[in-house]
């Protein structure tokens, strides 16, 4: 799993699962306060229920990075978003992005 962080206006943007390109979009979208961006949009996780349940399949899945990448945004308060990849009428979740404020 790859984590990647950038610092921004006094919070703190960490990815999971997008590459390095993918997550300066999402820190884009999040700077300029856009939901939408090309072909990707980022939407609030606000099921805070579904992602103890996400938390869940990554440990019965063995992958335990997620699951506290996860916990970690919880725990913290974190703003939890997913980027969703859309192509056409399909779209394809490719990672979380969780802002952290300082």
């Amino acid at each position: 799993m790859s984590k990647i962080k950038t610092e921004l206006n006094g919070k703190v943007v960490v990815s999971t699962e997008l590459s390095v390109e993918q997550h300066e979009i999402a820190v884009e979208m999040i700077a300029d306060n856009k939901a939408k961006h090309g072909n990707y949009t980022l939407e609030e996780v606000s099921d805070r229920e579904m992602v103890n349940v996400w938390i869940a399949d990554a440990h019965s899945e063995g992958n335990t990075e997620y699951a506290e990448f996860l916990r970690k945004a919880l725990a913290e308060s974190a703003e939890l978003y997913t980027l969703t990849d859309h192509l056409g009428e399909f779209y394809q979740p490719i990672g979380e992005v969780a802002i952290f404020y300082n």
